[in-house]
């Protein structure tokens, strides 16, 4: 997608740049999840060290001890050195405590009298608890105090400010880097790489099936049959198997936006060929899920069984324990309407399992009353597992 490849190309210049050692990052919160990600990308084969703290905003005082105390571990692991000391006052502001640690951390991990590698703080909360209060730690952080030291040496810092904020004269290693991911705009961006001539054949393809399922998302259902019919087509003449199981399953999701289940099932038991052919486990989950939902509002409950059954196999595989947890429950509720108690309380004692493990609260809290009124149903075993499962402190 062109606009997140540009937003990349954005972030590996400020950090392998020599200008800047301050970005602001001007975005709206909800699209920080994606610069991180974008961020993650640039991780995994850049020679850099990054420090990331997205965790949530409620204080400076409060961000700053998470700073300071990721630094600090950090540094004493790379040193090995558990009894390194914390940097400068702890009653110092916040803006000094992070300065005095990203400093440490800089001068203990990094060799010296080296430009690379450069040390790569992510000082973006992904939620703040007060927008003016997080805006005014970023101008902290971008001030330059007395002692500030030239960041653009071994340094790379992110921060964040709303857009529209004001953020005052800023020092001149200070970038200001506007980070626009709202649905205009990537709409906008795989627009310009389905029609750009020096895209080439198979980046086309992918933006005009992305252009397809933005049309589907917002409502625009002609323009996305449209799209992914056009999609289909190009497969014929170029096979890929992705291309053409996404563009069959997103027909699907527009006839059950539509609410017209038969024309989805139809699109979406054409996609399961391709799908299956490209050998991915999370394609073939996502259009197995949406026959086993299918099958069962239609009332097809052998089908929606058996296809259930097969999502939490796939689940397993991809791994994915939010769908692991929603087929082994749906196919529990399928078992439980045809009298098979014991293999329902099986299933739901295993979904109940996986959403413990994985720390997911609600769905757990979803399946306790399934695995209580089932436990009077079976025989033991299954009765006390279920009953030492009910009884497990939350």
């Amino acid at each position: 997608m062109r606009t997140l490849r540009q937003l990349g190309q954005d972030l590996i210049g400020f950090i392998e740049g020599h200008d800047h050692g301050i970005c602001i990052l001007v975005a709206e919160r909800d699209h920080l999840s994606w610069v991180y990600a974008a961020l993650q990308d640039i991780d995994v084969t850049s020679p850099h060290v990054f420090l990331s703290f997205p965790q949530a905003f409620a204080s400076a005082d409060d961000y700053a001890r998470i700073v300071a105390d990721g630094c600090l571990t950090v540094a004493r692991e790379r040193a090995g050195d558990a009894g390194l000391a914390p940097p400068g006052p702890t009653d110092a502001p916040a803006a000094a405590r992070v300065r005095a640690a990203l400093e440490l951390t800089r001068d203990t991990i990094l060799p010296r009298r080296t430009s690379s590698p450069r040390l790569v703080p992510v000082l973006v909360p992904l939620t703040s608890r007060s927008e003016d209060d997080s805006l005014h730690f970023t101008r902290a952080v971008a001030a330059a105090n007395d002692g500030w030291p030239p960041w653009f040496h071994r340094m790379r810092i992110f921060v964040h400010a709303p857009p529209g904020a004001a953020l005052g004269p800023l020092p001149r290693f200070v970038r200001v880097l506007t980070v626009d991911l709202s649905m205009a705009a990537l709409t906008a961006g795989v627009t310009a790489d389905a029609n750009d001539p020096d895209v080439s054949p198979e980046q086309r393809t992918q933006a005009l099936l992305q252009v397809a399922s933005l049309d589907a998302a917002n409502g625009r259902y002609d323009a996305a049959i449209a799209g992914f019919r056009e999609v289909y087509a190009r497969t014929a003449v170029a096979p890929n198997p992705v291309f053409a199981a996404l563009a069959l399953s997103g027909i699907g999701d527009v006839a059950s936006l539509r609410k017209d289940m038969l024309e989805a099932v139809a699109w979406y038991e054409r996609a399961l060929v391709p799908a299956s052919e490209t050998g991915a486990a999370l394609l073939l989950l996502l259009v197995t899920r949406s026959l086993a939902r299918l099958y069962f509002e239609l009332g097809r409950h052998t089908d929606a069984e058996t296809f259930y059954d097969g999502a939490q196999r796939l689940a397993m595989a991809v791994p994915d324990a939010m769908s692991h947890v929603e087929a082994l429950q749906w196919r529990g509720r399928l078992q439980e309407l045809r009298g098979a108690h014991k293999a329902a309380g099986a299933s739901y004692l295993a979904a109940a399992q996986v959403a413990r493990d994985h720390g997911h609260g609600a769905l757990l809290d979803e399946l306790r009353p399934r695995l209580a009124a089932t436990r009077h149903r079976v025989a033991d075993p299954l009765a006390r597992e279920i009953s030492t499962f009910l009884e497990e402190p939350r």
